[in-house]
Order: structure tokens, then C-alpha cells, then sequence
């Protein structure tokens, strides 16, 4: 039988996941990061849990993390985004005979509200598209695809408190959608 949690740690878990939201939107997190942390936050027992999480936290550094560019571009080639980089909240992938692939795990996301998406729009003539998030990030799939199938492979697991909702757009003519979780 578990223990239940008392009632005094759910603002302390709100703030912490405030603290946490404001350090990926300020670069010195991953989305992978703060996923993990933010829910470790939500399954901590007690207080001193919840502050351990963010006493390691990394100070901000002026001017290290620019903006991403809001609009990609790929002719005759692909586009990948690994490791870390930033990602604008509102983001446009255009492609012309290549591959585009985004892994958001090492994505640094430009700050805003924990209920305000990431949205990707992505249109593609001749080219796959893959998207790779953390385990318990929330992908909403819309678009067009013509001659293409569409995989999703996400984790069987709840959307982590406080995680962004990725909404993928795909228009695709020829191309494959992948889209999968991983830890």
C-alpha cells in the first residue's frame, strides 16, 4: 500500500515546476532535462526531495542560448537537429528531396507558458520526416500526406506535469512520418 502524499507539497510542486519551466525556457535545461526532473518533482515524497532537484540547477548564462530560427529550409539535402540546439515554440520546416529529422530531446525550447505547444509545420516534397521527443511528452499529429504511412511509436507512459504538448504538422508528398519517444 503506498503512502499518501500530504496535501502541503502540491505548491510546492507547482513552484518547483515553475522554476524548472523558467530554466528551459532559459536555456540552461534540455526538454529531456526537464522532463526528467519535472517528474521527479510531481513523484517526490517530501520537500527536501523537491528542493534537491533544483539545487544543481545550472545559472543562467547572458547571451549563451540564442533564439532558433523559426523557419528551416532543406533543398536537395537533409535537415537534422541533435544534441542541443534551440527550438523556437512556433517553428516552419520546408523540404524539397531530403530527409528532416528532429530529435527535441537535447532541444532547448524557447521559453513560455507550460500550456502554450510547440508546434512544427513541416512540408515536404520527396523526404521522410522523423521526430524524436522525450518519454511523456504529448504529440498531437495533423496534416496531409500523400504516397507516405505514418508511424508513431511514443512510450506508453503519462504526460509528464508541466511538459509541453508538441503539435506536429506534416504535409508530405512522398515521404514517410516517423514519430517515437525515447529516454
Amino acid at each position: 500500500m503506498t503512502a499518501a502524499v500530504p496535501d502541503d507539497l502540491e505548491p510546492r510542486r507547482r513552484d518547483a515546476q515553475q522554476r524548472l519551466e523558467r530554466a528551459v525556457g532559459e536555456g540552461r535545461l534540455t526538454l529531456d532535462e526537464f522532463t526528467d526532473r519535472v517528474g521527479r518533482v510531481w513523484a517526490a515524497e517530501d520537500g527536501v526531495a523537491i528542493e534537491r532537484l533544483l539545487t544543481d540547477l545550472p545559472t543562467p548564462v547572458v547571451g549563451a542560448t540564442r533564439p532558433g530560427r523559426s523557419v528551416l529550409v532543406g533543398v536537395l539535402g537533409d535537415l537534422r537537429r541533435k544534441g542541443r540546439w534551440s527550438l523556437r515554440r512556433r517553428t516552419t520546416v520546408l523540404l524539397l528531396l531530403g530527409d528532416v529529422d528532429l530529435d527535441l530531446r537535447g532541444a532547448v525550447v524557447e521559453q513560455g507558458t507550460s500550456d502554450e505547444p510547440i508546434v512544427v509545420d513541416t512540408w515536404s516534397l520527396i523526404g521522410d520526416v522523423q521526430l524524436t521527443v522525450p518519454e511523456g511528452v504529448e504529440v498531437e499529429i495533423g496534416g496531409f500526406s500523400l504516397l507516405g504511412d505514418q508511424k508513431v511509436d511514443l512510450a506508453p507512459v503519462p504526460r509528464v506535469p508541466g511538459a509541453p504538448v508538441v503539435r506536429l504538422r506534416v504535409w508530405s508528398l512522398l515521404g514517410d512520418l516517423t514519430v517515437r519517444s525515447a529516454g
